[in-house]
């Protein structure tokens, strides 16, 4: 079928669709071995692939190139490899640590020790002993005081009287 006679007719139909697509094929077959035989009357070994239709453009694509033998590791790998034995020895050390210390948590503060009546009652004494000593400390300087005042007031009654008399009764 023609275009033009699809274009008379309408719409195409599903039927006249196939149709065309088929005669199509046909005509691209009937070419391709034209083509061959052709060839092969010139002396030449032909070989006929079908086309691959390009790709649209703006679609996306990998690009993969063939693997290099000789080229060894990666580095990529090679980062990841270091990356996880350290995560590993960072877990062997960790984990015991991070348990210890969540027992440790877990358990609380220990309770405070009590102390026994004896070395109570020694450290009463010992207070009592302290209070005593720092009140006769602080008699025996207010008694440094009024002594040193005393002397004072005495070196001064002295430099007021005249020289040549002496107290008088």
């Amino acid at each position: 079928m023609s275009k033009l006679t699809l274009l008379q007719q309408g719409s195409p139909s599903r039927e006249q669709i196939r149709e065309q697509i088929r005669q199509t094929i046909v005509d691209a077959q009937k070419a391709a071995q034209e083509a061959a035989t052709e060839s092969r009357g010139q002396g030449g070994d032909v070989i006929v692939m079908p086309q691959i239709p390009p790709r649209p453009p703006g679609t996306p694509g990998v690009i993969v190139r063939p693997w290099d033998p000789a080229s060894g590791i990666p580095p990529q790998v090679e980062s990841i490899s270091i990356a996880f034995f350290v995560m590993v020895a960072a877990i062997i050390i960790g984990l015991p640590i991070m348990r210890a210390i969540g027992r440790r948590i877990e358990r609380g503060a220990p309770p405070p020790q009590t102390i026994p009546a004896e070395v109570r009652d020694q450290l009463q004494q010992i207070t009592h002993s302290v209070e005593a000593i720092a009140i006769e400390v602080e008699r025996i300087s207010e008694g440094q005081r009024f002594q040193s005042k005393m002397l004072a007031d005495r070196s001064k009654d002295m430099t007021m009287l005249p020289q040549g008399r002496g107290a008088e009764p």
